[in-house]
């Protein structure tokens, strides 16, 4: 069956003609359209609005009815693999959809929503655009045309403060037991809380429309820079009682906080409050599954560098931290459970490397960001690798290193990895 290239997408100005995401959509409608239990697909999110750009991601969704899903599914990796060279999978089911996240050869990564044609009968906060569809089911979605999100800004406004005392009391705990990854990851929450807040002062329409995440890039690498100066606290020395403490990233956020009071009213709490308890342990193979499944989406951090979403970067590589020091954890215990203060429970050559990795957070400002994405990069790569060899698990290697090497080409990786 031959078919015309891309039929229902709009045009998306910001992708080569003939560049990787179109290819892929028009050799996922081949392979699609010639399953017969595949009754229509459809593009969602950026590439079905016209906003999508190289850094993009490919939604595809795809209605099988309810017999037919599990054969479907228990063949996926065939079917991906036919549309194009897979480097690495994962797959979260629901009653209603099943969601497989993939990423290919490119690499790109691409998110795949199956699910039935009764799921079609409901009001839709994304758009679509039609790709396969000889049963004429996209009539059942003119039922209910896409309407964006619309929060109003006092909404967000007060979700974001709940999260600030609560990231302030982790960020606090972190610095008392010197804990460097875990500091880090507490500092990058509240410096992107600090984002979320300043686009929500500049830009309320905006950031209700779109959300405040996706709207990110209506700041300017000028408005980020500033949000970053907590970061050149950390001393050569850390962790230093006398040096190191919360003030520094308070002192970023408290003037957006006096903003958003006075503008709409609405107190954003500075005092560290006790966060919830953390889960005590979590199986080692959950931790593994965690770490690759980090893989998949580790191409985000391009995204955010190259859209100047830099607070974001740096709360991506935070949890990359997190996660590296949790596979140390395995890489050294085997399938003993994980607990939540695993970076606080390495052995001192293991803690040593991993805050090394995190020292060019001294220097703050983009070029920090990037050293530590690489420092952070090397050490996940080798943790992961020894933690799936204790488990007796396969490790993503072709994977891991055409993400290193995308992100090392995209510039957010510099000069060679520790």
């Amino acid at each position: 069956m031959s078919l015309p290239p891309n039929p229902g997408l709009p045009p998306n100005p910001g992708l080569a003609p003939d560049g990787l995401h179109l290819r892929l959509v028009d050799s996922a409608l081949q392979v699609l359209s010639s399953d017969p239990r595949v009754l229509a697909a459809w593009a969602g999110g950026s590439l079905a609005d016209g906003t999508a750009d190289r850094w993009s991601d490919v939604d595809l969704r795809l209605a099988i009815s309810d017999d037919d899903r599990p054969a479907f599914m228990a063949g996926i990796e065939e079917t991906l693999q036919a549309i194009c060279p897979v480097l690495g999978w994962r797959q979260r089911s629901t009653r209603s959809a099943d969601l497989v996240v993939v990423t290919f050869e490119g690499p790109l990564r691409a998110d795949f929503v199956v699910t039935s044609p009764e799921s079609l009968d409901r009001q839709r906060y994304e758009p679509v655009a039609p790709l396969f569809d000889p049963h004429g089911l996209g009539a059942r979605l003119q039922q209910f045309p896409f309407q964006p999100s619309r929060r109003t800004p006092r909404e967000l406004l007060e979700r974001e403060a709940t999260q600030v005392p609560t990231e302030a009391a982790r960020l606090q705990r972190a610095i008392e037991q010197s804990s460097i990854v875990a500091a880090m990851q507490a500092q990058a929450n509240l410096l992107e809380s600090a984002q979320r807040l300043l686009l929500l002062l500049r830009d309320p329409q905006a950031a209700g429309l779109l959300g405040p995440k996706h709207a990110a890039d209506a700041l300017t690498a000028a408005d980020i820079e500033p949000l970053l100066s907590p970061l050149a606290a950390w001393s050569r020395d850390w962790p230093d009682p006398a040096l190191d403490s919360i003030e520094p990233t308070l002192a970023v956020v408290r003037p957006l906080a006096a903003q958003a009071e006075s503008l709409y009213g609405i107190a954003v709490p500075l005092q560290p409050s006790p966060p919830g308890p953390d889960p005590d342990t979590r199986p080692a193979g959950q931790v593994v599954e965690a770490g690759c499944v980090l893989l998949v989406h580790a191409m985000v951090g391009a995204t955010y560098y190259n859209r100047g979403m830099y607070t974001g970067l740096l709360w991506g590589y935070a949890g990359a931290a997190r996660l590296a020091a949790e596979l140390a954890f395995v890489a050294s215990r085997g399938d003993s459970p994980v607990p939540a203060n695993a970076p606080d429970c390495l052995p001192p050559e293991v803690a040593a490397k991993l805050t090394d990795a995190l020292r060019p957070l001294r220097r703050g400002g983009v070029m920090g960001l990037r050293r530590v994405a690489t420092r952070v990069a090397s050490a996940y790569s080798h943790f992961l690798e020894r933690a799936c060899t204790r488990l007796d698990l396969e490790y993503p290697a072709r994977l891991d290193r055409a993400v290193c090497d995308y992100l090392r080409r995209e510039g957010v990786f510099v000069g060679q990895p520790i």
